[in-house]
């Protein structure tokens, strides 16, 4: 019989941890300091560029995500309805998977939860351009000038969502 080894163990239990839905520490209400967006082009799923720096004008909500984490997966939706509300008053999304095989299995998994807004395949580079990913979902709100305003690690509700936009709008 195979032997699991401590640090693989160890690495398990902090990933899955870090992907369980939990209310933001008291502390941490969601504002940051100001800082800039990191300047990034990525290619959504169809090869079109997105130019994070190109959507300065618009808020934004920039969501790392993983179709194997729960939390994302309940998140989806209201990022759809958040799109569907505030497009049209500049609101935009843009999906970071952090998905391994990311190619092969994100076009099916959007098109079956119907994602209206561009979906990029992060990396190590990305995740790290934005200070590090400790866990999934992790959220950034982003004003119309650039600068990330919010930062949530976990499953945040529409509400606490919507209200971090609107008050951008």
């Amino acid at each position: 019989m195979a032997r699991l080894h401590p640090l693989a163990l160890l690495a398990v239990v902090l990933l899955v941890g870090a992907c369980q839905a939990q209310p933001a520490p008291p502390a941490a209400s969601g504002q940051t300091e100001p800082v800039a967006v990191p300047s990034l082009e990525l290619t959504d799923l169809d090869g079109h560029p997105v130019s994070l720096a190109a959507l300065k004008g618009k808020v934004v909500i920039i969501d790392f995500w993983a179709t194997w984490c729960p939390p994302c997966r309940e998140a989806i939706p209201d990022l759809i309805d958040l799109k569907k509300q505030y497009g049209g008053q500049g609101l935009e999304v843009v999906g970071i998977s952090l998905d391994d095989n990311a190619e092969r299995i994100l076009p099916r998994f959007v098109h079956d939860f119907g994602i209206n807004y561009p979906v990029v395949i992060g990396s190590e580079e990305v995740a790290a351009a934005f200070g590090g990913i400790l866990g999934l979902p992790t959220t950034f709100i982003v004003d119309r000038a650039g600068m990330v305003r919010s930062h949530f690690m976990g499953y945040i509700d529409r509400q606490r969502m919507e209200a971090a936009v609107t008050g951008l709008l």
